[in-house]
C-alpha cells in the first residue's frame, strides 16, 4: 500500500517527483502535422495515482491534480 502525497487547497497534488521507470517519450513524428506537438515530449506517472503527466526539462513533474476516486 502506497502513501499518497498530499495536496493543496485547491486540489493540485504536491509531488514533483516522477515515479522511478516510469518516464517514457512519444515518438508522434511520423504522424503527421496534427499530432507534431507530441514529438519528443516525455510523460511519466505519479505515485497519487495518475499516468501521462507531462514531464520538464528538469525531469519534474507537471502541476496535475489526483485523479477522482
Amino acid at each position: 500500500m502506497s502513501v499518497k502525497p498530499a495536496t493543496t487547497p485547491d486540489g493540485y497534488c504536491t509531488n514533483t517527483a516522477p515515479v522511478p521507470g516510469t518516464i517514457r517519450a512519444v515518438n508522434a513524428k511520423n504522424t503527421g502535422p496534427k499530432y507534431f506537438h507530441l514529438h519528443g515530449r516525455s510523460y511519466a506517472g505519479c505515485p497519487c495515482g495518475r499516468t501521462s503527466i507531462g514531464v520538464t526539462e528538469r525531469d519534474n513533474l507537471r502541476r496535475h491534480k489526483p485523479p477522482q476516486e
